[in-house]
């Protein structure tokens, strides 16, 4: 049993002065439990207290005041809170920041190793955590390849694969497609039925139905606690108050109503069949019926409580009055690393409208975002924004992970950076600063650390700092996730007041039904091409639509078809009729965990195959081989040898040159440095004491061709073998040191999360050269100094950022149990194939040294 015991949290001001602030208590006096095998959900405005309570729970915090305890095992002493995150596993909000690899595998492996299993075991759980994540086959795919949507699923998979006890799950579906969702809702169900326990932080309401029993928190502290029936009844309404209204929870309600039994189960499969059940049996299933489809055709805008999209023609300004033209992009096509991600894209966003693109996760809608706010290049194709070409800060955009957008302080700071980098006056910055904080409800965020915020507070605070600008377009990439209901309902008024002053707006989201009413037109995306588009209405009687995006239609749409065609059975022919005519046309499908990878999954190369310590050796071996190779004909042959290994690495011409490009640039002043002679010594005189050596020449060009096959050399090693793989084979080579009191281990981890860190550097430098372009920010226009000083801003928030990523891996590595002393690399023979690539190689590398001596 999971429990926790009148747990208090005490809230500290930004400045750590210990004076609190109001609310007192992040969480306070609060009293839970969740058994083995329970499903248990937990909802809440933002800001109420579920993620600290979350954190408790897994024991990456302990109470001020109050007790956690998990099967008898309290977190009052360090042993206990070590004890307590082996047996509860946590999956957070932000994939990111929980993610310590750098290839999908590895990142899999890293707490079974922590776990001290044998590599036959830790190759077995990794298989069948990816697959029970739907990643089967992305072992090898670098992980800042997949989309926000996969590494949430490799989170999960990282998780499951240790068999925690209990699970915390907090808002882990946030970044997933329709289609994910489901198969992810059933998987939740599946670990907590197999005898685990779970707690689900959710602002989803299929997902807070689904669960056993829901508790709700308010300022801290339990308001309420219910189980899903009880919610459903017709007179509850507690759920309106905290999470989106939903078309399809109004059918679920009516079903209770007409008697379905909520542990039948949430999804369309389940009540379908239950439907179909009432009809068969006496016919009589005609009135919960008519009760459904009334239920899903009064939806919010319909109920009087926001205007729909279709009805506010009225009320919209004439955009083109104001100079606005709108957002038209013609046959665009963006390419990344070689691959297409957007493919001949055509749209239209009149000004003064919304225009809504949905989508499979890794079909190329944020990549359609960045490039119509000008942070990305179109290859080919013509994107045009109001009549000009985009470029960054004249589109305000909203990045998917709110953090991708902050880099400053404090909130006021963010709101404050846009104004101020366009030159407004201070008058005008305050006003632009308290306008957009009152559009997002933040007023009282303004002093605090935006990275110490909750996610949906995190959210606005990131809405608002691309509003303090003034655009004249703007996009927004999954704006409500993480938002409770009063945040949702005032972006969607937001939205939709921007659109009537004639602002073109894009709005991308997985929660595709919540924004139909807002919209005034849909774009559906899949593989970088936009394979359907229309006004929403049309979508509701063309679900063929969903279907060749690659998601599932919204739940209420499959339910709404399904009940309409058993009315039209029901009247034409008996219940038995409507019974069979059910599996014949419903579109409601059992959920499954999906296993399909992308076709750009790259096939493993014959290098990669190779055991990292084989790659080590020959490498070290080839440095010494490469300089004791004297003659010219044995230097051309490591060329060769050198170029033929980056071939079976994987790499192309293309990027090998571009690797090699700085470098070359470097060669020929050093060659020609070495060929001219100003000293008087030149073999070739031609007025002293100019002149010119051609042996120098040669000793240059030899120096630099033997530098240059073993760079290509250790850029294949690199390219084939991921930091994990470097630092476990370094650590296995230095095992015998072991035994001299070296703590080899260390050093392998030190070395591991050193090659981690370099591409994170890199990563975070751009995140924040983004977002900052994002607002405004010149790093490409002006002169020298100018990029100077723009890059200059860029360095302070990149050392803190560093530092705050470095302790957010730190809480991701201790939440899988690591610890110093486990060593992680056993000693492990060598297989017969690496065994004779090796001898082979050291034998050829001899050879080709006593030739070049010889001859």
């Amino acid at each position: 049993m999971l429990q926790v015991r009148n747990a208090t949290v005490r809230l500290i001001d930004a400045e750590g002065t210990g004076r609190t602030t109001a609310p007192r208590y992040a969480i306070d006096r609060v009293c839970c439990q969740i058994a083995p095998g329970e499903l248990v959900g937990f909802v809440g405005l933002n800001g109420s207290g579920k993620s600290t309570l979350a954190r408790l729970m897994c024991g990456a915090q302990t109470p001020d005041e109050g007790l956690v305890s998990v099967d008898g095992i309290t977190s009052a002493t360090a042993d206990g809170q070590r004890r307590i995150r082996r047996l509860v596993g946590r999956l957070g909000q932000a994939p990111a920041d929980q993610i310590i690899s750098t290839v999908v595998a590895d990142e899999v492996a890293f707490g079974l190793e922590n776990l001290g299993l044998d590599e036959l075991k830790i190759n077995d759980r990794t298989q069948r955590a990816l697959a029970a994540a739907g990643l089967t086959g992305f072992e090898d795919r670098a992980i800042a390849e997949l989309s926000g949507g996969e590494q949430q699923r490799l989170a999960f998979a990282s998780v499951l694969a240790m068999e925690p006890a209990y699970l915390v799950l907090d808002e882990p579906t946030s970044q997933l497609d329709s289609s994910a969702r489901g198969s992810f809702r059933a998987l939740v169900r599946r670990v907590a039925r197999s005898g685990a326990g779970v707690a689900l932080i959710t602002h989803d309401p299929l997902e807070a139905l689904m669960c056993d029993r829901v508790y709700c928190l308010r300022d801290g502290r339990i308001a309420w606690e219910a189980t899903p029936t009880e919610l459903l009844a017709l007179e509850d309404h507690r759920l309106a108050g905290v999470l989106p209204h939903a078309a399809y929870v109004d059918a679920l309600r009516a079903a209770c109503a007409g008697g379905y039994d909520m542990k039948q189960g949430v999804e369309p499969h389940a009540l379908t069949s239950w439907l179909a059940g009432e009809c068969d049996a006496n016919g009589t299933g005609v009135e919960t019926l008519r009760a459904l489809v009334q239920a899903m055709h009064t939806r919010s805008g319909e109920s009087g409580s926001e205007p729909s999209a279709r009805s506010r023609t009225a009320q919209d300004t004439n955009a083109s009055a104001k100079g606005q033209t709108g957002i038209r992009i013609v046959r665009a096509c963006v390419s990344r690393g070689g691959s297409e991600v957007l493919h001949d894209v055509s749209l239209a966003v009149p000004a003064g409208s919304v225009t809504l693109v949905a989508g499979a996760s890794g079909a190329g809608k944020t990549t359609l975002a960045c490039a119509v706010a000008g942070l990305v290049d179109v290859q080919a194709g013509t994107i045009v924004v109001n009549g000009e070409a985009p470029a960054p800060g004249r589109v305000a955009i909203a990045f998917q992970d709110p953090e991708d957008q902050l880099f400053l302080e404090t909130v006021g700071a963010e709101l404050a950076f846009a104004p101020r980098n366009l030159d407004f006056d201070e008058a005008r910055v305050q006003e632009e600063v308290a306008r957009a904080a009152g559009l997002l409800g933040i007023e009282e965020l303004l002093e605090r650390d935006p990275f110490a915020l909750s996610g949906g507070q995190a959210r606005r605070v990131a809405l608002a700092s691309i509003l303090t600008a003034a655009p004249r377009a703007l996009v927004l990439d999954e704006p409500t996730a993480g938002l409770d209901a009063p945040g949702r309902s005032a972006l969607h008024r937001l939205v939709r007041n921007l659109a009537a002053s004639g602002m073109p707006i894009i709005v991308i989201s997985h929660d595709l039904e919540e924004w139909l009413d807002t919209c005034d037109r849909v774009a559906l995306m899949r593989a970088g091409s936009i394979v359907w588009e229309g006004e929403p209405t049309s979508l509701e009687e063309d679900l063929s639509a969903f279907e060749r995006a690659g998601i599932d239609p919204p739940e209420s749409y499959e339910l709404a078809r399904v009940c309409k065609v058993l009315l039209r059975a029901l009247r034409e022919g008996t219940a038995e009729d409507a019974a069979a005519v059910l599996p014949r046309t419903s579109t409601a499908r059992a959920p499954s965990v999906a296993t399909s990878v992308r076709e750009s999954a790259p096939v493993s190369t014959p290098l990669a195959c190779l055991d990292a310590r084989v790659k080590v050796i020959l490498l070290l071996a080839a440095t010494i081989a490469v300089f004791a190779s004297g003659a010219p004909w044995a230097l051309a042959a490591w060329l060769l040898c050198a170029l033929a290994v980056a071939r079976l690495s994987g790499m192309h011409a293309g990027a090998t040159l571009r690797s090699l490009k700085p470098m070359l640039v470097l060669f020929s002043i050093v060659v020609a440095v070495n060929f001219i002679s100003l000293d008087g010594t030149a073999e070739v005189m031609v007025a002293a004491p100019f002149g010119f050596s051609p042996a120098g020449a040669v000793r240059a060009v030899t120096a630099i061709a033997r530098i240059i096959a073993l760079v290509l050399l250790a850029l294949s090693v690199s390219a084939s073998t991921t930091p994990t793989q470097l630092a476990d084979a370094f650590v296995r080579l230095m095992s015998p040191l072991a035994t001299l009191g070296v703590p080899v281990g260390d050093i392998g981890l030190t070395l591991s999360m050193a090659l981690r860190f370099i591409p994170l550097v890199s990563s975070e430098a751009e995140r924040i050269r983004r977002a900052q372009a994002a607002r405004g920010v010149d790093f490409e226009g002006g002169g020298v100094m100018r990029r100077v000083r723009a890059w200059a801003f860029v360095i302070t928030p990149l050392v803190v950022g560093l530092f705050r990523r470095a302790d957010r891996i730190a809480q991701s590595m201790d939440a899988r149990c690591f610890e110093p002393e486990v060593r992680r690399a056993r000693p492990r023979a060598l297989a017969a194939r690496d065994a004779c690539v090796l001898g082979a190689g050291i034998c050829a590398m001899v050879a080709l040294i006593v030739a070049s001596l010889v001859w």
